[in-house]
């Protein structure tokens, strides 16, 4: 499992993964990688990782305080933040991204399922219902109790044993 997973289910955070070929289901977050390419990374020269970790401090506070999102009702994430009473904190120094999967958390999968009605999970294929053909579903993966719950909408479609691999 990538590193950024076991980063995520370390710290409590819910990874999301959107269809294949879907970049617009993460819209802000591209819009960010769009502006941190042009409006930080290639918009100047770093001497080195520290100049560069020092830079990118500055860019992230402007960027939080000046760059509005639709999504966010157009306030800046600084204004949101603050809205909803968000502090962030460091991590410890510590803490070490762990080596093997965190056995807590879930994974979240979106996918669409095409005519032949089979969901991709992890290199994984299940069959699922003729009814869910052309539909998108969310495969619901809960690292502990090892299964996996397929959802459409509101409905809980199936529930498989789905045990992880490191």
């Amino acid at each position: 499992m990538p590193a950024t997973v076991r980063l995520c289910l370390a710290l409590g955070v819910i990874p999301v993964f959107v269809p294949f070929r879907e970049p617009w289901r993460q819209g802000i977050v591209e819009h960010f990688n769009d502006t941190f390419d042009k409006r930080f990374f290639r918009a100047e020269r770093f001497r080195d990782l520290g100049h560069l970790v020092r830079r990118l401090r500055h860019f992230e506070d402007f960027h939080n305080t000046h760059h509005r999102y639709a999504a966010l009702g157009r306030a800046t994430p600084a204004e949101l933040a603050g809205r909803l009473g968000f502090q962030g904190r460091a991590l410890d120094p510590d803490f070490r991204i762990p080596e093997k999967l965190p056995r807590r958390g879930r994974i979240e999968f979106i996918r669409l399922i095409r005519s032949d009605r089979l969901l991709h999970v992890l290199g994984e294929q299940i069959l699922l219902g003729r009814d869910l053909v052309h539909e998108y579903v969310t495969a619901i993966l809960h690292v502990r109790r090892g299964e996996l719950e397929v959802v459409h909408g509101e409905r809980l479609v199936n529930t498989l044993d789905f045990v992880l691999r490191d």
